[in-house]
């Protein structure tokens, strides 16, 4: 556990890479405790969309659930390291008396929408985490109004997405901000954060989201964020099979006085079933693809990458045995490396 006492005894690196390891604690006094602990985890959280988008936003309810059961009916060794969002109502324009009380605490544009999604927040990093990102990635300017730059609303809802299929230097050009981070696999390997754990917990994810979901995972994020040390239970198939001293091992303790670092995984607006109609390969493949490359690429000169891509295809096609026969694993994974290698053909700087 870091506190705020041991903070300076760190260089910003070494900061970053205890802190965001998802292995260590950050104290917290009580007072910031209670107004961040998730006693109440629907508290201010609400998702809402513009006119015309709202079928988009209730596919992202439907398929949130069904990944969130999938999840709950999973095994615990197969879902340890990842957080989801715990679900909550689906809010459209026949309720009154939600909006007549909350409306007003939306954006403006989206209030004649009156659809909203209500979920758990997932919280974002702390500003000491916030402050030793600018050290080390921030631009020069940035650096030297530091305290300015943190302090702007729009640095405050600070995630980092976890692209472990990307390997390139930061720009000193690009926009820097600290919403929605974007931390490519260089940086991770710079920082010494666990590029192995991130790539075998997105490998089981997909799996559990391919194979007990039956969902593409289109255009879902990991991301890294503040995790409650209180976790999904575990199913009540695993609790059967288990002792009362096994079953205590599968439980995560609350201590609503410390946070740790967990990964997340968020949105389900673009999520689509899919059926064996002869289709269902390439529809895999392309949703694979169309995310941002959170998920190790399979073709690289850089040997840290293909093992990556190693520990990611092994995992994922063990962990999707646990749940089904089907030859189309296999297929899946053929398909990805196969267009990996056309992209890699054609000087794609996505593949």
């Amino acid at each position: 556990m870091i506190g705020a006492s041991e903070r300076q005894q760190y260089s910003s690196e070494e900061f970053l890479h205890h802190m965001l390891s998802t292995n260590c604690y950050m104290s917290m006094p009580p007072s910031l405790a209670d107004k961040t602990s998730d006693r109440t985890p629907f508290t201010q959280v609400g998702r809402v969309t513009n006119k015309g988008k709202e079928h988009q936003l209730y596919n992202d309810h439907c398929q949130h659930a069904l990944v969130e059961e999938a999840l709950q009916e999973t095994f615990m060794k197969y879902r340890r390291n990842i957080n989801l969002p715990r679900l909550g109502a689906w809010i459209g324009p026949r309720n009154e008396r939600f909006w007549n009380e909350y409306g007003n605490r939306f954006p403006p544009a989206t209030q004649p929408a009156r659809h909203s999604i209500l979920s758990e927040r997932i919280l974002p990093l702390p500003t000491a985490i916030r402050g030793a990102l600018v050290d080390v990635f921030g631009l020069e300017n940035i650096k030297r109004n530091k305290a300015s730059f943190l302090s702007q609303p729009e640095q405050k809802d600070c995630l980092s997405r976890i692209y472990v299929g990307r390997r390139q230097p930061r720009s000193a050009t690009n926009t820097f901000r600290l919403r929605n981070f974007d931390m490519t696999v260089n940086e991770m390997e710079l920082l010494r954060l666990p590029t192995e754990l991130y790539a075998q917990t997105m490998a089981e994810t997909l799996a559990v989201i391919h194979w007990k979901a039956k969902l593409d995972a289109n255009d879902v994020e990991f991301v890294l964020g503040r995790a409650p040390q209180v976790g999904m239970r575990a199913s009540a198939a695993e609790i059967a099979a288990s002792t009362e001293q096994d079953v205590e091992s599968l439980s995560i303790k609350i201590d609503f006085y410390q946070r740790s670092i967990g990964i997340w995984l968020l949105d389900f607006d673009q999520c689509k079933s899919f059926t064996q109609d002869g289709n269902e390969i390439k529809q895999l493949e392309r949703a694979f693809y169309f995310n941002d490359p959170y998920y190790p690429r399979p073709i690289s000169t850089d040997p840290k990458d293909m093992g990556l891509w190693k520990l990611f295809k092994d995992t994922y096609l063990t962990t999707s045995a646990a749940f089904t026969t089907s030859t189309m694993l296999e297929q899946f994974i053929a398909a990805v490396e196969a267009e990996g290698g056309k992209r890699k053909a054609g000087g794609s700087l996505f593949g």
